[in-house]
């Protein structure tokens, strides 16, 4: 919280520094119905509010406020992260949030900013904002990014808290989750996996090397310590190589990523993951693959704390938080857009990755209409049937977006 209070006091004084600012007020909106048909049905409505003011004091020095007030209703029937009910979690909290408050210096060389951000790093597989959900996930950090080359750069970022979903009211005092969301046998209580805040000891690297005219090459290496809960604090480093090629109305795109994890307070090291995702396309069409390894050995798993797990283990949030065992995910996909039409399909087929046993499969269907820039309606359903006597879970989400 301190790099926070000191960039909103360095606001606040700033225009008594610079003689003059320029300042761009902007507003979005989200509206979401959200439906879960399982053994235990539920449902949640919610309206998401988001104000900002970008400052330009000079022209290197800028700011950035940002406030996220949500909404929600039908709260008898569902959990919500911050509540528990013993109705299905759906992790729309109500609340009024600071959601960025952040100063930034931009050189031709670097860009620095300080205070709470929104940082995602590549495809946020590893570092996101978590953004489908109405309260999204920003750090309080110092982060600056050096330019190396031409389209090269280097970035460092030092978090010290990390303001997650469940929004500024969830302190787990009052939660009574029947899952173990932190994945793990540290020292955390259960509580603390659904907690708004998590204080950190963070520090992230990325170097990103991109001058070839189809290929770009990421390594990166994180120090993950997160004092709150223990379990999810880890060492990661790895690897990515990216090939996109479009040739009139063909196009083909490869990604490799591998990584290697140690969870210093469980005392688990060399847990593997592995990434190979292809896709082809044609016109409006694109048919793609994926298969992609969480590792896990001693009893302990490859995790994404701090990742925006929603947008890769299926849309059921079934696999989300990687099992003990680890998990094997293989996926179909089938993406079909047409503006202002997007329509896209994927299947899952998950395993345990200690034993190959199956866990179940998922569908996924994503309809979005988006007429412009700033208006889109969604619909999203998901489909999970587990392996075993367990009953399947829907998921339904219905979103109307402005300016989001």
């Amino acid at each position: 919280m301190r790099l926070l209070a000191a960039s909103l006091l360095a606001i606040s004084v700033a225009p008594c520094a610079v003689a003059s600012g320029e300042h761009e007020w902007d507003w979005g909106s989200r509206a979401r119905y959200a439906y879960v048909d399982a053994d235990n049905s539920g449902q949640a409505a919610s309206l998401l509010l988001r104000g900002s003011v970008a400052s330009e004091w000079s022209d290197i020095f800028h700011s950035m406020v940002e406030v996220d007030a949500v909404g929600t209703a039908y709260k008898n029937d569902h959990s919500d992260g911050a509540r528990f009910n013993n109705q299905p979690l759906i992790p729309d909290p109500d609340g009024v949030d600071l959601n960025q408050a952040f100063l930034s210096l931009d050189l031709d060389a670097a860009a620095i900013h300080l205070g709470r951000q929104r940082i995602n790093f590549d495809n946020q597989r590893f570092i996101g904002g978590n953004g489908f959900w109405q309260n999204e996930q920003t750090f309080d950090a110092l982060l600056g990014k050096f330019k190396l080359a031409s389209n090269s750069n280097f970035t460092y970022s030092y978090i010290a808290n990390a303001n997650r979903i469940f929004g500024e009211d969830a302190d787990g005092k009052n939660s009574q989750p029947e899952h173990d969301y932190g994945n793990g046998n540290g020292n955390s209580s259960p509580d603390s996996a659904f907690f708004g805040d998590h204080q950190h000891h963070s520090h992230l690297t990325r170097l990103e090397w991109n001058e070839w005219d189809y290929t770009r090459v990421v390594g990166y290496a994180y120090r993950i310590d997160n004092r709150d809960m223990p379990s999810a604090s880890n060492n990661t480093v790895g690897v990515n190589y990216n090939l996109n090629y479009k040739a009139r109305r063909i196009k083909y795109r490869v990604q490799i990523e591998a990584a290697q994890q140690n969870r210093f307070e469980l005392h688990a090291e060399s847990l593997p993951y592995y990434l190979l995702d292809l896709g082809f396309g044609f016109n409006s069409w694109e048919l793609s693959t994926r298969y992609e390894i969480l590792g896990a050995n001693n009893g302990a798993a490859f995790i994404t704390p701090l990742g925006s797990n929603h947008d890769f283990e299926g849309w059921a949030d079934e696999i989300g938080n990687t099992p003990n065992s680890g998990v094997r995910n293989f996926s179909l996909g089938l993406l079909w857009r047409a503006s202002p039409l997007r329509v896209e399909i994927s299947y899952h087929f998950f395993k345990d990755d200690v034993a190959g046993n199956n866990i179940g499969r998922e569908l996924d269907v994503d309809f979005v209409y988006k007429p412009n820039r700033k208006h889109s309606i969604a619909l999203r359903l998901a489909n999970f049937e587990p392996e075993g006597d367990s009953g399947s879970v829907r998921k339904v989400y219905l979103d109307y977006a402005f300016n989001l």
